[in-house]
């Protein structure tokens, strides 16, 4: 086939046909990436925007604080300072985790707090305000309402409080509401260590990611009695949990004195942690408390009536038998 034939011919017809396509396909596109493209900058002026709807606001955006930032429960993407008329203020985007079907939500958090540093502490003085943007697998978030949401924030009016908690409130998307409340406790722990520089002191202990700066513990002859406060795990409350570690390594006394399933389903709380060590607890929930599969608990024999109940009780557990050695020598702090 000759040159002039080609040309002439049904395959180039539809070669060129084909260029043509893809060429003002390109410039399509690229006009439309002109014409809608959206900035980093634009998209956290909008989701601002969203918690401050009709208001005027300016901030400063943070570096995050890797060190703070992403745990089994929550994980922080974005930090901002608010200044002029919102001074004293941070606003945070944090991803909530463990919602329905191992999903998440995603929300605007807005704090209170003064700040400090660790040898001048400042204070978190509550949230003001969630605002959701985002969620995946979370199939009815949409049954969750505001007056949900500010009654997960009330908690932290309360006697005693130490953590946010969605446990008793009555949505259809409990799990959804976990995630939120996960993402609120964040907000909390994140504020705390990032701006208001209290420093939880069993940060550098084994398993403490569950364990608040409440936690208590006393050494007589080589016995270790802790007095444990857990955070919350949504839609488990916070526990109070007495725990004796004897000087095998083992526990000799577990005692929940305030339960956070608040008798939902505190029935089906494992009841058999007497005698066992730290390579018990480590086998079910992994070294540092990060294996939450309730079939992982079912392998151990543990009932998975209270996951997220159980969850905190044998974080509680690996804490107390895993830093026997460290609580003895730093010869109790109660």
């Amino acid at each position: 086939m000759t040159a002039k034939q080609f040309f002439k011919s049904t395959a180039f017809k539809c070669i060129a046909v084909l260029l043509s396509i893809v060429l003002i396909c390109g410039i399509l596109l690229t006009i439309c990436n002109s014409l809608f493209y959206v900035s980093a900058e634009e998209r956290t002026a909008r989701a601002v925007a969203k918690v401050f709807p009709g208001e005027e606001v300016t901030f400063e955006e943070d570096s995050v604080n890797t060190r703070y930032a992403d745990t089994n429960n929550y994980t922080v993407e974005q930090a901002f300072t608010m200044t002029g008329t919102r001074e004293g203020q941070y606003l945070l985007s944090i991803i909530g985790k463990n919602g329905y079907n191992s999903g998440t939500v995603t929300c605007w958090i807005l704090v209170d707090a003064v700040s400090g540093t660790a040898a001048d502490p400042g204070s978190f003085n509550g949230i003001s305000k969630v605002v959701i943007t985002g969620n995946e697998k979370q199939s009815f978030i949409n049954n969750i309402g505001d007056s949900d949401i500010q009654a997960v924030i009330d908690r932290q009016d309360e006697d005693g409080f130490s953590a946010y908690s969605s446990s008793g409130i009555t949505t259809g998307a409990t799990f959804s509401l976990g995630a939120i409340t996960n993402a609120m406790n964040g907000a909390k722990t994140y504020t705390e260590s990032v701006y208001c520089g209290l420093v939880n002191p069993y940060e550098e202990w084994i398993a403490s990611a569950n364990i608040t700066s409440a936690t208590t513990y006393t050494v007589e002859d080589g016995v270790v009695t802790y007095n444990i406060v857990t955070a919350a795990n949504s839609p488990a409350a916070s526990f109070t949990i007495e725990i004796v570690v004897g000087t095998d390594k083992t526990i000799t006394s577990y005692t929940i004195l305030v339960d956070g399933t608040q008798n939902w389903s505190s029935d089906a709380i494992y009841d058999s942690f007497v005698g066992k060590d730290a390579a018990f607890f480590a086998g079910v929930i992994g070294e540092n408390g990060e294996i939450r599969d309730n079939s992982n608990f079912g392998s151990n024999g543990i009932s998975t009536g209270a996951t997220f109940s159980n969850y905190l009780c044998l974080s509680a557990a690996l804490f107390a038998t895993a830093n026997y050695d460290t609580a003895v020598a730093e010869g109790g702090n109660a």
